[in-house]
């Protein structure tokens, strides 16, 4: 899901192979999909980068058209949301969520077990909107991506960091931060906690 180029940001980012990429916006830390050099199980990759519901391997996805600011793209773009269930568990990639969702919107998402919710500000929602959102959709997993982090350059500076998210959102930690995780239905929390990753 929406592979960057390390120099931009400023992050480790190690090439990889995938059966299936999906790109939230065309932005360079966000599409960069030479960091993708092959399929395992397919001929080629399937990349998903347009609103629409594929079916790939029993695997199910819903994109979701949303936008990268407050003014219906005007500034940054669409976005889009990815839902995808695969073996029972519903996992949902927000993307550069600029903007508040509509009740509709998180009716369209459904029941969501693993949110990953950008919380940076900026650039996408900030902490408290993700806040807010998370109270919304009540997950049981939210993985938070897109915040400040040590190591960034360029226009990075003024994202909040991860810290200032976990004041805001009040919810407990998964443990200690991994790098890895296997999720089933029995392994889900019953009230929602938050899962750092570093990765």
């Amino acid at each position: 899901m929406d592979p960057f180029a390390a120099d931009k940001v400023g992050l480790p980012y190690a090439k990889d192979v995938a059966d299936i990429l999906t790109i939230s916006h065309d932005h360079e830390d966000h599409n960069e999909r030479s960091m993708i050099t092959g399929p395992v199980g397919r001929d080629q990759t399937f990349v998903i980068d347009k609103e629409g519901e594929y079916e790939i391997g029993g695997i199910e996805f819903n994109a979701i058209k949303t936008y990268h600011d407050k003014t219906e793209g005007s500034e940054r773009g669409k976005n889009l949301i990815l839902t995808i269930r695969v073996d029972d568990i519903n996992v949902c990639h927000l993307g550069d969520l600029g903007h508040k969702l509509t009740d509709s919107q998180v009716e369209r998402l459904g029941s969501i077990d693993v949110l990953l919710i950008p919380v940076g500000g900026v650039y996408t929602i900030d902490s408290q909107e993700a806040a807010d959102l998370i109270k919304e959709i009540q997950p049981s997993i939210v993985v938070p991506m897109h915040f400040k982090a040590s190591g960034m350059k360029g226009d990075y500076d003024g994202l909040a960091t991860l810290e200032q998210f976990l004041d805001k959102s009040k919810l407990p930690l998964m443990g200690e931060p991994v790098h890895k995780i296997k999720v089933d239905e029995s392994s889900l929390p019953d009230d929602t906690q938050i899962l750092v990753m570093n990765g």
